[in-house]
């Protein structure tokens, strides 16, 4: 039985050679993300590359994922400096000694207030500001050892206003709709707006395609998550920054609601940060790591992504090992529950993925933009649904759903597509003698519904 959760693995140093990108393929991974806060365009151009290369060696395209730094409060540069609990730290705007941090940014000081809570570095350092003046800052530190240059700042429980889409990023829109990218991830998602502009420039650069993905992971992209779902290709449940901005005993609960909202809308939902975190030193998981993996399964996402455990981590390819094996072993037996079937589409649908587990069949359809496997994968089917696409990009993104394994035969007609498509699985061997066969090939513009049932005979 194949593995219906998908797995999204982070290239970074640690994966960055076609051999170690080839070995993740073979352990399970079935796309890649570039963060593009870190690096630069020379940087992605190679990690880029290597992908590019296991595909052609591999025969088949993998998703390719771009995430936008975003509207990010980053330290500037300045030697690392140690802290201990107790001590004080100046936190300004430009450089004021050998001793301070710099923020460069205004809006940091003009919204912190004296008795907030800092977060440096997803929370490796704690600080509490003790009063503010200007554009310097008097903070103490509750926890850490180490401030380093370029790291993230939260305030907890607060959110900097900056603009939908920063200046790096619109860059990086830029330099993504003129390379292989199937998927883009909004960071810090907070409206609807925010998901639109991003779809509005994709489009004035010719790439419609490109799926844009929500990160909700502040509470205003938590307050606005229906609508934020709503808007977009699908969601991304941001663990990491979440529990800067949450009480940490309250994500569990968030993390179901996001879920719950996104597969309200029919839309795919990526759970994501520190599944194996342990793993970017240790060659084996924690017990309570193997837990969250098989709960995350159970949760019913479409895919987990590893972030620093394949980016910068000892032990890429275990890392995918043991979260493919853990997939494997948490979606045994289980019956994921479906969304209700309203507009007509939907009834159609959840009728023709319960059709072929009540038949024990294999799904086979054809897709010429990729929405049929969309709706078949948001009702959870528990077989593997082969989807007939026409070219790499659909593919590409096909390949992140819950259970699809794309086929590329060619831009067709959709019986022709399907006829095909069915033949290329014969002549692999997928499928053979005495299996039950459902091809169906629907063109909701025409009105056509096909589904047909039938028995693969001996010649």
């Amino acid at each position: 039985m194949r593995r219906v959760v998908k797995i999204i693995a982070t290239l970074g140093p640690s994966s960055s050679s076609p051999e170690v990108v080839t070995s993740m393929v073979r352990a399970g991974a079935d796309a890649f993300r570039v963060n593009m806060s870190h690096g630069d365009v020379s940087s992605w151009d190679s990690l880029i590359a290597s992908v590019a290369k296991v595909e052609e060696s591999l025969g088949f395209h993998l998703g390719l994922m771009a995430d936008l730094e975003g509207a990010r409060i980053r330290l500037g540069d300045f030697k690392p400096l140690r802290v201990s609990p107790g001590s004080i730290v100046v936190f300004s705007f430009s450089k004021l000694g050998d001793d301070g941090v710099i923020v460069p940014h205004k809006e940091f000081f003009e919204a912190i207030e004296e008795g907030d809570m800092i977060l440096v570095d997803d929370g490796k350092v704690s600080l509490i500001v003790e009063s503010v003046e200007g554009f310097t800052a008097k903070l103490k530190v509750v926890e850490g050892e180490v401030i380093e240059p370029r790291k993230g700042v939260v305030v907890s429980g607060k959110e900097i206003e900056g603009p939908l889409v920063t200046s790096k990023d619109k860059a990086c829109l830029e330099y993504i709709a003129r390379r292989p990218f199937s998927h883009v991830m909004v960071s810090y998602a907070r409206s609807p707006e925010h998901v639109e502009v991003v779809k509005a420039i994709l489009r004035d650069y010719g790439r419609p395609d490109i799926k844009v993905l929500a990160k909700i992971e502040t509470p205003a992209g938590v307050m606005k998550v229906r609508d934020i779902a709503q808007a977009s290709d699908g969601i991304i449940v941001a663990r990491g920054d979440l529990g800067m901005h949450f009480k940490l005993e309250d994500i569990p609960i968030i993390q179901k609601d996001i879920v719950a909202a996104a597969r309200a809308q029919y839309k795919p939902v990526i759970l994501a940060t520190e599944f194996l975190s342990s793993m970017i030193e240790s060659p084996v998981p924690s017990r309570s790591e193997i837990v969250d993996i098989y709960e995350a399964v159970r949760l019913s996402a479409d895919a987990l992504l590893l972030t620093g455990e394949t980016a910068i981590g000892r032990n890429p390819v275990k890392t995918v090992q043991w979260m493919a094996k853990v997939i494997a072993k948490a979606q045994q037996g289980h019956a994921p529950e479906r969304p209700p079937a309203t507009a007509q589409i939907y009834r159609l649908v959840r009728g023709l993925v319960e059709l072929i587990e009540n038949l024990n069949a294999t799904l086979v359809v054809y897709s010429r933009t990729g929405r049929f496997a969309e709706r078949l994968a948001a009702f959870r089917p528990t077989r593997t649904i082969y989807v007939g696409v026409p070219n790499e990009k659909i593919e590409r993104t096909v390949r992140t759903l819950w259970a699809a394994e794309p086929v590329v035969v060619g831009d067709m007609p959709y019986e022709e597509g399907l006829k095909k498509t069915t033949a290329k699985l014969e002549e692999e061997g997928v499928i053979g003698v005495g299996d039950v066969i459902v091809e169906a090939a629907w063109s909701s513009e025409r009105g056509v519904y096909l589904v047909r049932v039938r028995n693969i005979i001996a010649p």
